[in-house]
């Protein structure tokens, strides 16, 4: 079908699909920006074979371009076989992403209807390439000049130029051929598998409607990779009458197109993926429109993107291989941008469109912290959006779940909430655990970056004004459900959540003994299944936390899962951390050869964890569960929380909740600040740790130190960690105090493994090489995250250790897989070899690594 649109009706159109580009925020006219000059900073090229085609970490293997919050990416072509297609399609469905075809999808081919010679661009001169802002091929024959280039239009619709460029002096008509076909292979670790054998409900068809050529397919739910409604569609509309064949999965399309004698003609294409018939038929107006102006909507995406470098490039003394991680950092963030959809109210960041758990419009507090940190110096509005998206589900007090919890921020939410809270279902919901509570930091960024670089003092007041009440509630539900002992240091824990708990409220753990617990616990022991080894005895679910605290007691088991103890490492953002008491059985065993000469009872004792339930001092409902340890990174973070808000309370408009309460938070943060460096810091290590707030036995630990109560002794037997450095990044630690923790940091045998590995490791690993739990593949025992990285060069800096921070900074820029090169920024790296691991493009990643390019080399 060929659109037609009156030029008023398409300028409004432009107009609204350019909503969010502030002059000030994205004016790219004359930033002086060539965007030429980050050709291929990410590596674009791929040719799927498989629905899911994976690598190693169940990433999706290529880094599609995404932008705009667009819910679907293209690839260029591998080689020379998709030459004149922007195939490999990623569709983005509500929770997870996949391809839907190989590179040379929508493929042209040109017959000269004159001669009858059929131009191969596969035969071309090409020239492939990527800009941040565009995918483009250049492709040269004898006779035709042939330049693809696809950008992003709106929040749903790529649209693609095929400019024709006629080098043989005659004016010649071509049939052109636009030939595509769905990928037939499920997943790429059962090759053989098909899409139908293994979704047999799936019903993918290829359809013509008004509109264009439309991919469909049936409701997806409950799988655990594609999750979509029936209604949702991929639709491909051309600017000129085309002819349509279907064959099953396949098509063929034609049109007629004439180029003049040393002219040139363009074709326009677009795709779009749209969730639902509402919104098939809201972009079918704006389909139209961009088919009325293309170049406008073409040169309105790169001024976008000259917009975005222009702000966001301001490091002058950044070398040229700084400057592009910077850039790639800026495209990944932008490509892991979701607009809104769904019942998310607002555009919003996820951790990694590629990953297979981080997709769809999967959102996390911890991430968006950091996230918008970075974007609020490029793309504020979506910074802002991103945070908002975070608070729309912030639990209120007439909550139909939690109302004890009037505050609290659910660790994700999806594109639609669970049936429990009245919404469509979800796969990935999770609400059985927070994130630490870095928030307020986050919104004085944006505050600032509004204030100072994009000279918008009113929207930056008016941020402040709508968030302050909202980090208020966020830091009093801390202090009321989470802070057992009320000493103003809350513990990380859990929710009442039946993850972990029974429906009247009682945790409970899952215990692998060959003992008789039903004779132990009466009916709070429930027989659930028999041990994968017979010798090992049965499964128990033992309800109570009371009878728990007896297990690590009395009970020799040969496994124990705590749900509530996985949450509260998922509270912490640091999942599987030595601190919270995760360690192998190999390991279990080294450190009881080490410390108990082999007894493997007494060295559990040392690495098990104790919780206790947390209620109401006047109804006694329960609030939730909190591990009977008292961490030192959360504790830091409430300390900038209270001073943050503090500030924040004395911005903020007259007629704001809670104005009043500046001084409150002033002295909360003094109070905090001295129990963090009187009660959490090592004298005879010279580090800070996490504390006991029972020992070993269950026993109070309560101790006076220089005036204040301390809840017990720092967890030294747990190893160091990054926790350690956490109150250097915000500012708590006394300058001799960090100068010890530095010393740590610096030396190879600890956190210093870029010197330990000279030309290949990484430093700063998630556990310090002595640590007994410490591995280099372990996810937060060992690995290198980038958060902590810059958590912990940004602490060294701020305490007069610049110099070996930036020396930590250039090795990771050099010895970090794929860095300086085209490679995806990762999740985490190996802090021994710098190889790659976990997620690929990955937002929280690509946030400090911004962050280093910005203001520290």
């Amino acid at each position: 079908m060929k659109f037609k649109l009156a030029p008023v009706s398409a300028c409004i159109l432009l107009s609204l699909a350019l909503v969010g580009c502030n002059d000030d925020n994205n004016n790219g006219t004359d930033s002086g920006v060539v965007l030429e000059q980050y050709t291929d900073v990410l590596n674009r090229q791929g040719d799927p074979q498989f629905l899911r085609d994976y690598d190693e970490y169940s990433n999706l293997k290529y880094n599609a371009f995404v932008d705009n919050g667009a819910w679907h990416g293209h690839l260029l072509p591998a080689d020379e076989a998709g030459y004149g297609a922007v195939g490999g399609i990623m569709q983005v469905t509500q929770e997870y992403a996949h391809y839907i075809s190989d590179q040379t999808f929508d493929k042209l081919v040109l017959t000269d209807r004159k001669t009858g010679d059929v131009i191969d661009l596969a035969n071309a001169e090409a020239n492939v390439y990527s800009t941040p802002d565009a995918l483009i091929q250049e492709l040269s024959t004898p006779t035709l000049k042939v330049k693809l280039t696809l950008r992003f239009a709106t929040n749903r619709t790529s649209l693609l130029e095929t400019r024709l460029t006629d080098i043989s002096g005659e004016k010649r008509t071509f049939t052109a051929e636009w030939q595509g076909e769905l990928l037939a292979h499920a997943i790429s670790t059962k090759p053989a598998l098909s899409v139908d054998e293994m979704y047999p409900e799936y019903g993918r068809r290829i359809e013509k409607s008004d509109l264009g050529l439309t991919i469909n397919a049936n409701e997806m739910k409950n799988n655990w990779a594609i999750r979509s409604d029936a209604d949702a569609s991929i639709v491909i509309a051309r600017s000129v009458e085309t002819g349509t064949t279907i064959n099953g999965l396949a098509f063929t399309e034609t049109a007629v197109i004439s180029v003049g004698a040393n002219s040139e003609t363009s074709l326009f294409t677009t795709y779009s993926h749209l969730h639902n018939a509402q919104e098939v038929k809201a972009e079918s107006t704006k389909i139209a429109a961009i088919f009325n102006a293309p170049s406008d909507y073409m040169d309105a995406a790169k001024s976008r993107w000259e917009g975005y470098l222009s702000k966001g490039l301001t490091n002058t003394d950044a070398t040229t291989e700084q400057k592009r991680v910077g850039v790639k950092a800026m495209m990944t963030l932008n490509g892991n941008w979701r607009s809104a959809a769904g019942e998310v109210e607002h555009d919003t960041v996820t951790p990694s469109v590629t990953g297979r758990w981080f997709s769809g419009n999967l959102t996390w507090p911890w991430d968006t912290w950091k996230q918008a940190y970075a974007m609020a110096h490029f793309n504020p509005d979506i910074a802002m959006d991103n945070i908002r998206t975070v608070f729309q589900y912030q639990v209120q007090d007439n909550d139909v779940i939690r109302p004890q919890d009037k505050g609290y921020l659910l660790d994700v939410v999806t594109y639609t909430a669970p049936e429990s809270r009245g919404g469509a279902g979800s796969e990935n919901w999770n609400e059985r655990n927070t994130k630490p509570s870095l928030a307020a930091w986050s919104v004085m960024e944006v505050y600032n970056a509004l204030r100072d670089e994009f000279n918008r003092p009113d929207d930056a007041q008016a941020w402040i004004d709508e968030m302050y009440p909202k980090l208020v509630a966020y830091h009093d539900w801390w202090l009321r459900n989470r802070d057992h002992n009320n000493n103003g240091v809350p513990e990380y824990g859990a929710a009442v959540d039946p993850s972990h708990n029974t429906d009247d409220g009682r945790m409970y753990v899952e215990v692998t003994t060959t003992e008789d617990l039903t004779a132990k616990f009466g009916s709070n022991a429930i027989v659930i299944d028999t041990a994968e080894n017979i010798a090992d005895g049965k499964i128990y679910k033992v309800i109570g936390v009371d009878n728990y605290n007896q297990i690590l007691d009395t009970v020799t088991y040969s496994d124990l899962h705590v749900g509530a103890q996985e949450a509260a490492g998922w509270e912490s953002g640091m999942d599987n951390a030595a601190r919270f008491g995760f360690i192998t059985q190999e390991q279990t065993q080294a450190y009881a050869d080490a410390h108990y000469d082999g007894d493997l009872l007494l060295a559990r004792k040392d690495w098990q964890v104790r919780f206790a339930e947390n209620r109401d001092a006047e109804s006694n409902a329960l609030l939730g569960f909190s591990m009977l340890q008292e961490s030192v990174d959360q504790a830091s973070y409430m300390y900038s929380d209270n001073f943050y808000l503090a500030d924040m309370a004395e911005r903020v408009s007259a007629t704001v909740a809670g104005k009043a309460r500046a001084e409150e938070f002033r002295l909360g943060a003094e109070r905090i600040k001295q129990y963090i460096n009187t009660c959490m810091f090592d004298e005879s290590t010279g580090f800070y740790y996490d504390i006991r707030m029972v020992d070993q036995n269950g026993n109070n630990t309560e101790y006076q130190k220089n005036g204040i109560t301390c809840a017990g002794e720092p967890l030294v037997e747990r190893g160091r960690g990054p926790e350690g450095w956490g109150p250097l990044f915000n500012g708590a630690a006394t300058q001799s105090q960090a100068d010890s923790v530095v010393q740590t940091m610096i030396d190879p045998s600890e956190f210093a493994t870029s010197d330990a590995f000279p030309g290949y490791g990484v430093s700063l690993p998630t556990a310090s090489q002595t640590n007994p739990a410490y591995g280099k593949d372990i996810y937060w025992r060992g690995r290198v995250w980038l958060d902590q990285f810059y958590f912990g060069v940004k602490a060294m800096e701020d305490y007069g250790y610049g110099t070996e921070a930036v020396q930590m900074a250039h090795q990771l820029f050099e010895n970090a897989e794929g860095m300086t090169a085209d490679g995806a920024i990762r999740e985490n790296y190996n802090p021994e070899t710098g190889a790659v691991q976990g997620a690929s493009n990955f937002s929280w990643s690509a946030a400090h690594l911004y962050m280093l390019y910005r203001d520290f080399f």
